[in-house]
């Protein structure tokens, strides 16, 4: 039974609460990739189960056999090929049911929250990502070179990325839009925010970003300038920053140079910065320009503090009007 205990990461804390049905020895290797753990598990029928005081996140593979997975008040039963999310810092119960079994477990550091609605949920059915998950774990778990620390690591990254690229397709684009505009409002401030930047860390292609973005008639670059436009005039609105310059409250929300701000506020509200701190009439009811308007299909995004300016929320548009 230590075979198991350590290869799944010490998922249970007594020896009694794992056993198989034919008293027969579980094998286990664990390979350790940074703060990434691979592990495989082979033997026959068994089972474990996990009373959620060991916290961790394991995505796990069936390559050979049958695996069951009780957890979250769900039931999952995955065949050779599939993929399932274990979270140990919840109760779960894990059986082996096939005759011979093989089942690779990944360990990942941290708790990847937006993927908590994939645990205990069959992941990675359809072609594409899951072969090349799958096909990679699978020869790193068989590969018994020698690395060295700074190989291991990068090889800990990379294990890393495919996974969460394997969760973000078990969430679906309509998951997957609202965490890339909640990261885009959380780095508004910052002058290379480029949709490239964007895209590489959400693990998607750039081309694959517009188009989750076009689906909502929206343009990646158009909705950055909308959203800091409008913080830009919230900004220029609030009594307490007017001892700000506007070049000031421009800068702060990403737009380095004040001619390009002045054009674009303008553009976007009928008169300049300057003019609109001022009050003129008719302005402060004036729409929001368009990839900035607010609707019934908002996104909360919780506070957080942003070039030092702390706002109470955020608000996160996904269509426009």
């Amino acid at each position: 039974m230590e075979a198991w205990a350590q290869a799944l990461g010490g998922l249970y804390e007594r020896p009694g609460d794992a056993r198989t049905d034919q008293g027969e020895q579980l094998r286990g290797t664990v390979r350790e990739l940074g703060s990434v753990r691979l592990s495989t598990v082979r033997g026959p029928a068994a089972e474990v189960r996990g009373d959620g005081r060991v916290a961790g996140w394991h995505l796990v593979l069936v390559q050979d056999g049958e695996l069951e997975l009780e957890q979250a008040g769900r039931t999952a039963r995955i065949e050779a090929g599939g993929f399932v999310l274990l979270d140990s810092g919840r109760p779960f119960r894990i059986r082996l049911a096939g005759a011979s079994n093989t089942v690779l477990a990944t360990r990942l550091a941290g708790r990847p929250q937006p993927h908590d609605g994939l645990v205990a949920r069959e992941l990675g059915r359809r072609p594409g990502v899951a072969q090349l998950v799958a096909g990679f774990l699978v020869g790193l778990a068989a590969d018994t070179a020698p690395y060295g620390p700074g190989d291991e690591l990068r090889l800990g990254t990379v294990v890393s990325d495919l996974v969460v690229l394997l969760l973000d397709e078990g969430l679906g684009d309509s998951a997957l839009l609202p965490r890339i505009q909640a990261y885009i409002v959380q780095r508004l401030g910052e002058e290379g925010l480029t949709p490239d930047r964007v895209a590489a860390a959400h693990h998607i292609s750039t081309r694959y970003l517009h188009r989750l973005f076009q689906r909502q008639g929206l343009t990646v670059a158009s909705w950055i300038k909308g959203q800091r436009l409008e913080r830009c005039r919230r900004d220029l609105a609030d009594p307490g920053l007017r001892h700000l310059p506007v070049h000031v409250v421009a800068a702060r929300w990403g737009f380095a140079q004040a001619a390009d701000f002045s054009r674009a506020f303008r553009a976007a509200y009928g008169t300049t910065p300057t003019r609109f701190r001022a009050g003129v009439p008719g302005m402060w009811g004036r729409h929001l320009p368009r990839n900035c308007a607010r609707s019934a299909n908002d996104v909360r995004v919780p506070a957080q503090q942003t070039h030092g300016h702390d706002e109470a929320r955020r608000i996160v548009p996904v269509t426009a009007h």
